[in-house]
C-alpha cells in the first residue's frame, strides 16, 4: 500500500511534533539545575511550598543563616499544608532544637492551597495583608518553573528569589539513567505546559 501526500505530511508533521516535544524537555530540565538559589545575604520574607518530601525541613535551615537580631521580623507562609497540621506539628517536624520562638511569631501556615494555582493565589493574600513586596519562594528544584510561572501571574510586581530545593531521591543531572526520576520530569514538563497555555495563550484565570 503507497503512502499518499496526505499521509507523508501526517507523518512529517507528527515527527516534527514530537521532535520539538523531545527538544523542549530538555530545556525544561536544563532550566531546572540552571535555578539559581538565593544567597542569603539579607535576611527577607519566605514561602515554603509542601508536597515534596524535604522541602520544609531544608527549607527551614536557611534560617540557620540569617541574621540573629533581626530574623524575627520576617514573616514565612508555609503554603499547602492540609488540615490538622498546627504549629506544634511544624515544631515536631523540624526537631526539638529549632527556635520555638520564630515559629510562634513569624509562621502562618496555610491549609487551602491543594495546587501551585492556588499556592500563588493564597500567598498573594497573605503578602497583601502583610504588605510585603518580596519574598524567598522555595519548593523542590523541578517544581520551581511551574512555581515561577503561577506566582509571576498572580504577583507581576512582587520580587520572588529563588531557593531551590535538591531531592535526595533524584539526580536530575542523570535523568535518563532513571525511569523514575525521567518520569518525574516528563510529568512536571506536562503540567508547566497546561500552566503555559492557560495563561499566556487563553488567558485564563480560575477565581
Amino acid at each position: 500500500m503507497s503512502l499518499t501526500f496526505r499521509n507523508i505530511f501526517f507523518i512529517a508533521l507528527l515527527i516534527l511534533i514530537i521532535t520539538y516535544f523531545l527538544i523542549e524537555l530538555l530545556h525544561f530540565k536544563e532550566k531546572i539545575i540552571a535555578n539559581e538559589k538565593y544567597p542569603n545575604k539579607i535576611n527577607t520574607n519566605i514561602v515554603i511550598l509542601t508536597g515534596g518530601t524535604n522541602r520544609i525541613k531544608d527549607g527551614f535551615d536557611i534560617i540557620k543563616k540569617f541574621d540573629e537580631k533581626s530574623k524575627y521580623k520576617i514573616k514565612i507562609l508555609v503554603s499547602g499544608t492540609g488540615k490538622g497540621f498546627t504549629k506544634l506539628s511544624l515544631q515536631n517536624k523540624l526537631g526539638p532544637d529549632f527556635d520555638l520562638k520564630l515559629i510562634k511569631c513569624c509562621v502562618e501556615l496555610d491549609a487551602i492551597s491543594q495546587n501551585t494555582y492556588s499556592n500563588a493565589k493564597q500567598t498573594l493574600k497573605w503578602s497583601t495583608r502583610n504588605n510585603i513586596k518580596e519574598f524567598i519562594l522555595i519548593t523542590s528544584n523541578y517544581h520551581m518553573p511551574r512555581s515561577i510561572l503561577e506566582f509571576k501571574n498572580k504577583m507581576p510586581n512582587m520580587r520572588i528569589l529563588t531557593y531551590p530545593i535538591k531531592p535526595r531521591k533524584h539526580e536530575i543531572n542523570n535523568w535518563l539513567s532513571s525511569f523514575e526520576t525521567f518520569s518525574l520530569i516528563f510529568y512536571e514538563f506536562c503540567k508547566f505546559i497546561i500552566s503555559n497555555i492557560r495563561i499566556n495563550v487563553l488567558k485564563f484565570d480560575f477565581y
